[in-house]
Protein backbone atom coordinates (compact mmCIF):
# COMPACT_ATOMS: atom_id res chain seq x y z
CA UNK A 1 0.00 0.00 0.00
CA UNK A 2 2.92 2.28 0.70
CA UNK A 3 3.87 2.25 -2.83
CA UNK A 4 0.26 2.89 -4.37
CA UNK A 5 0.72 5.97 -2.05
CA UNK A 6 4.05 7.11 -2.91
CA UNK A 7 2.69 6.73 -6.61
CA UNK A 8 -0.05 9.17 -6.55
CA UNK A 9 2.32 11.55 -4.30
CA UNK A 10 4.82 11.26 -7.38
CA UNK A 11 1.72 11.85 -9.47
CA UNK A 12 0.89 15.03 -7.87
CA UNK A 13 4.30 16.11 -8.02
CA UNK A 14 4.55 15.88 -11.54
CA UNK A 15 1.46 17.63 -12.12
CA UNK A 16 2.14 20.56 -9.82
CA UNK A 17 5.76 20.61 -11.56
CA UNK A 18 4.14 20.79 -15.20
CA UNK A 19 1.67 23.35 -13.90
CA UNK A 20 4.63 25.37 -12.27
CA UNK A 21 6.96 24.89 -15.53
CA UNK A 22 4.30 26.61 -17.53
CA UNK A 23 3.49 29.26 -15.20
CA UNK A 24 7.75 30.18 -15.26
CA UNK A 25 7.72 30.07 -18.66
CA UNK A 26 4.60 32.42 -19.28
CA UNK A 27 6.00 34.85 -16.69
CA UNK A 28 10.31 34.48 -18.54
CA UNK A 29 8.63 35.13 -21.63
CA UNK A 30 6.65 38.85 -20.72
CA UNK A 31 10.17 39.56 -18.62
CA UNK A 32 11.96 38.74 -22.30
CA UNK A 33 9.51 41.19 -23.38
CA UNK A 34 9.69 43.71 -21.33
CA UNK A 35 13.75 43.36 -21.30
CA UNK A 36 14.09 43.50 -25.19
CA UNK A 37 11.56 46.71 -24.76
CA UNK A 38 13.91 48.57 -22.25
CA UNK A 39 16.92 47.34 -24.47
CA UNK A 40 15.74 49.10 -27.31
CA UNK A 41 14.73 52.43 -25.24
CA UNK A 42 18.01 52.53 -23.46
CA UNK A 43 20.35 51.71 -26.90
CA UNK A 44 17.76 54.17 -28.93
CA UNK A 45 18.56 57.23 -26.72
CA UNK A 46 22.75 55.83 -26.44
CA UNK A 47 22.32 56.38 -30.37
CA UNK A 48 20.82 59.75 -30.08
CA UNK A 49 23.70 60.61 -27.09
CA UNK A 50 25.93 59.40 -29.84
CA UNK A 51 24.11 61.18 -32.88
CA UNK A 52 24.22 64.42 -30.76
CA UNK A 53 27.83 64.49 -29.25
CA UNK A 54 29.17 63.99 -33.49
CA UNK A 55 26.92 66.92 -34.08
CA UNK A 56 28.17 69.24 -31.49
CA UNK A 57 31.71 67.86 -31.98
CA UNK A 58 31.83 69.10 -35.87
CA UNK A 59 29.80 72.34 -34.75
CA UNK A 60 32.77 73.72 -32.51
CA UNK A 61 35.46 72.17 -35.38
CA UNK A 62 33.41 74.12 -38.11
CA UNK A 63 32.71 77.19 -35.97
CA UNK A 64 36.79 77.07 -35.05
CA UNK A 65 37.76 76.88 -38.19
CA UNK A 66 35.14 79.86 -39.18
CA UNK A 67 36.88 82.09 -36.23
CA UNK A 68 40.66 81.10 -37.88
CA UNK A 69 39.32 82.12 -41.51
CA UNK A 70 37.87 85.45 -39.67
CA UNK A 71 40.99 86.16 -37.69
CA UNK A 72 43.58 85.35 -40.77
CA UNK A 73 40.64 88.05 -43.01
CA UNK A 74 41.11 90.66 -40.45
CA UNK A 75 44.63 90.03 -39.97
CA UNK A 76 45.36 90.70 -43.67
CA UNK A 77 43.05 93.56 -43.87
CA UNK A 78 45.04 95.22 -41.14
CA UNK A 79 48.43 94.66 -42.92
CA UNK A 80 46.92 96.50 -45.84
CA UNK A 81 46.23 93.83 -48.01
CA UNK A 82 42.65 92.58 -49.59
CA UNK A 83 42.54 88.58 -48.98
CA UNK A 84 41.15 86.99 -52.64
CA UNK A 85 37.47 85.89 -51.66
CA UNK A 86 36.77 82.29 -51.32
CA UNK A 87 35.30 81.44 -54.90
CA UNK A 88 38.37 83.21 -56.22
CA UNK A 89 41.18 81.25 -54.48
CA UNK A 90 38.96 77.92 -55.17
CA UNK A 91 39.14 78.72 -59.36
CA UNK A 92 42.61 79.60 -58.90
CA UNK A 93 41.45 82.90 -60.44
CA UNK A 94 43.27 85.24 -58.31
CA UNK A 95 44.59 87.65 -60.13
Amino acid sequence: MSDIAKGVNHLFASIFEIVKGIFVTVYNVFEGALSAVIGLLKNTFNLAEGVLGFIIGNIFIIGTLCAVYFGYVLYQQRQGNRPAPISKVATGKTQ
